[in-house]
């Protein structure tokens, strides 16, 4: 059962400034492993962007705010490649409450530049 939708667009030129002159963003807003990862890429803002996206995208999803953290919100790479959300701390805990029990969160992003999007559909796993 979907519990929540969210989706987010960012400008890629603002997460490139951002990312250039702020080293506390970064640390502020992704994880440790989101930073090792995006930073490999070509087009490092891109990558930071649609994460940022998605991020947003899943606080919106939620519906809820209170105590939930950027770090508590992470993008990886499954073994295919395709990214998927984890939640931690608060994240987690909210989601596992609005669920009452468990959930699954599917991710879309995408980019054209100068923007990233994405997509996340919050369900109560049945």
């Amino acid at each position: 059962m979907i519990l929540g939708i969210g989706c987010d667009i960012c400008d890629i030129r603002r997460i490139e400034k951002l990312i250039s002159a702020d080293e506390k963003f970064l640390k502020r807003v992704f994880t440790s492993s989101e930073i090792e990862r995006l930073k490999k890429r070509n087009n490092a803002a891109s990558g930071f962007a649609k994460v940022f996206a998605a991020k947003e995208a899943v606080v919106k999803a939620l519906g809820e705010t209170a105590n939930i953290s950027w770090q508590d919100i992470e993008v990886v790479k499954n073994t295919n490649g395709r990214p998927e959300i984890i939640l931690h701390a608060e994240a987690h805990k909210t989601a596992n409450f609005l669920a009452n029990g468990s959930y699954d969160l599917y991710l879309s992003l995408s980019d054209e530049i100068p923007y990233a999007l994405a997509y996340v559909i919050f369900c109560k796993r049945v």
